[in-house]
């Protein structure tokens, strides 16, 4: 409830979401740290974010950031898919190589996933 009151409240200042967020970040929780800078997608601490989320493979970070309004390149895109494949986050690199239309890559990442493929509800088949 707390996050929900900092994250959403009217009377909670700028400044006191930008100190929880640095107190999020150095417990390593990046995720949650990210959401209190939503609307705020130019803010100066997000660039470590971005950073974060390329060395850690972390799709949905980076996605997150760039969902914000955050300017992610395909350059970044495609460090952090490089990242996760390196460290076995294939799920992470899936996403990320699919945003690229890299199929090459797919092809590669989809032997670590044997019988993934994505979901699509009977409407739009």
């Amino acid at each position: 409830m707390e996050m929900r009151r900092i994250r959403y409240g009217a009377d909670v200042p700028v400044a006191e979401r930008d100190r929880h967020a640095a107190a999020f970040r150095a417990k390593g929780r990046i995720e949650e740290a990210v959401l209190l800078y939503d609307g705020r997608a130019d803010h100066p601490d997000l660039t470590q974010d971005v950073a974060w989320a390329i060395e850690h493979g972390a799709a949905f970070v980076l996605l997150s950031l760039e969902k914000m309004g955050r300017n992610v390149t395909d350059e970044e895109r495609r460090a952090c898919a490089v990242s996760a494949e390196r460290l076995g986050r294939w799920y992470d690199a899936h996403r990320l190589y699919t945003r690229l239309a890299d199929e090459a890559a797919l092809a590669r990442v989809s032997e670590k996933l044997p019988g993934f493929q994505i979901a699509v509800p009977e409407n739009k088949k």
